[in-house]
């Protein structure tokens, strides 16, 4: 006897093996999806849990694969890819209004653009790896801890109280501090989870003024998306590993030595106003390569790293050497800050005689050559993002709207991304309250930097 199901079943809806093939695709496909979903769910609640949530920082990758294996790394990101999906997909929704006139707020307390023009004179990033804030008047086995920068500092514009306004990203997030001055995501590292090409920056400000726009980077440029975003954020060029001299290497790649030599022959050859963003890297954990080089025994990670950033101190050295003896030195404003800190700013203070006492112990160093002020100690409360206001004030250039910085007078306030705004009271180092949500604000610079430009 037929079944029923033969008797009332067409021809084309009976069982086939492509039919059979496109089920079992649907249900493979249904299957991740649910898998991603469930993923995201209990890295989301894991994270909250109190062992879990250093992971939000991501400081490091390869600690979070080693800690949690490499599913749990794929849940985490899955989770932290829904988060920014869903943050973004929400921006156009959002009042502009508050933003810009918190925007407007900040740009009072900034310098007014000079009818005159003034000099243009090069501009010089040196971006230091994971330097303390605490080295600069510090003291190791009796001797300065870098005593070009400590003479240096005494002699320029020298700001002790810059907090590492980083987050997950660290040295990518110090990035966008200094070339947006905006301030970072919490868990997304800006430069990898978001377009670059629309939000205003310091090269292409430069640029717009008549530089040339350059960054130096010894470590190879597809690294962390750092070709693609140089230009993206309005460099004419960049020099990576593939473009330079990469005889002397040390530690990830170039040495800071060679680096800054190669940077300081492109600015001695300038034909115009050159703004140049050089990144320094043999000082990066875990701070071996130098005693390495050296064929010095291991006396500790503190004793590592003393031996790393005195080398990295002496480079410096050797590169305003060779701008001043080419004449150069004077035509310039040179800023040199750490990207973040060194995540053993406990152990130095301990093994260190510290200098004069900071507002916080999580500090970078900042030293402004070449300003009109210097010399000059500026105490206040600052971030990195004020580095890129501090430039173009000094040039008589306006400072786009969405730069959320501070000038040379406008200090006392910052905004970290894991710490919120910070000033001092009476009662010291405190929170205050922000009048927008800081990430919702960096998002749409990124996205639709026209709503905050509008009247």
């Amino acid at each position: 006897m037929e079944s029923r199901y033969a008797e009332t079943t067409p021809p084309e809806r009976m069982a086939t093996p492509e039919r059979a093939r496109r089920c079992g695709d649907w249900l493979r496909r249904w299957l991740f999806a649910a898998w991603v979903c469930a993923c995201a769910g209990v890295a989301g609640y894991l994270v909250k849990q109190q062992s879990w949530g250093w992971l939000a920082t991501r400081f490091l990758n390869e600690r979070v694969i080693e800690y949690i294996g490499g599913t749990g790394y794929v849940l985490f990101d899955a989770e932290e890819l829904a988060r920014n999906y869903w943050r973004t997909a929400r921006l156009d929704k959002v009042d502009p209004a508050p933003y810009r006139d918190y925007l407007r707020t900040l740009a009072e307390r900034r310098q007014p653009v000079p009818a005159t023009p003034r000099p243009r004179k090069h501009v010089v990033y040196v971006q230091m790896e994971s330097a303390d804030g605490l080295l600069i008047g510090a003291r190791w086995e009796g001797r300065p801890a870098m005593p070009f920068l400590e003479s240096l500092a005494r002699e320029q514009v020298y700001l002790p109280n810059v907090i590492d306004n980083t987050a997950g990203g660290r040295t990518n997030d110090a990035l966008v501090l200094v070339q947006t001055a905006l301030v970072p995501l919490r868990s997304s590292p800006v430069y990898v989870s978001q377009p670059l090409d629309k939000v205003p920056s310091l090269p292409k400000a430069l640029k717009a003024a008549g530089y040339h726009t350059w960054l130096m980077n010894g470590y190879f440029g597809a690294f962390g998306r750092s070709r693609l975003a140089q230009q993206a954020l309005g460099y004419d060029d960049g020099f990576f590993s593939e473009e330079l001299d990469t005889s002397e290497k040390l530690g990830w790649g170039v040495s800071d030595r060679s680096v800054l030599h190669q940077a300081a022959q492109r600015l001695i050859a300038a034909k115009q106003p050159t703004f140049a963003h050089v990144i320094l890297l043999t000082n990066h954990h875990p701070y071996v390569y130098v005693r390495e080089h050296l064929g010095l025994p291991p006396a500790g990670i503190v004793a590592d790293y003393m031996q790393s950033v005195r080398y990295m101190d002496e480079s410096i050295a050797g590169f305003f050497g060779e701008l001043k003896a080419a004449g150069v030195l004077d035509n310039c404003i040179v800023a040199i800050f750490g990207d973040h800190d060194s995540s053993i700013t406990a152990q130095l203070e301990r093994e260190l005689q510290v200098g004069p006492a900071r507002v916080m112990s999580d500090t970078v160093p900042l030293i402004v050559a070449g300003l009109p002020e210097a010399p000059r100690r500026i105490e206040a409360v600052a971030g990195l993002q004020d580095v890129p206001v501090i430039v173009l004030e000094a040039l008589g250039l306006p400072v786009p709207p969405t730069f959320t910085g501070n000038g040379l007078g406008g200090g006392g306030r910052t905004v970290a991304a894991m710490y919120g705004a910070l000033e001092v009271t009476p009662q010291g180092l405190g929170a205050s309250p922000m009048p927008v949500d800081q990430e919702t604000l960096t998002l749409l610079a990124l996205h639709y930097p026209e709503k905050l430009l509008a009247p």
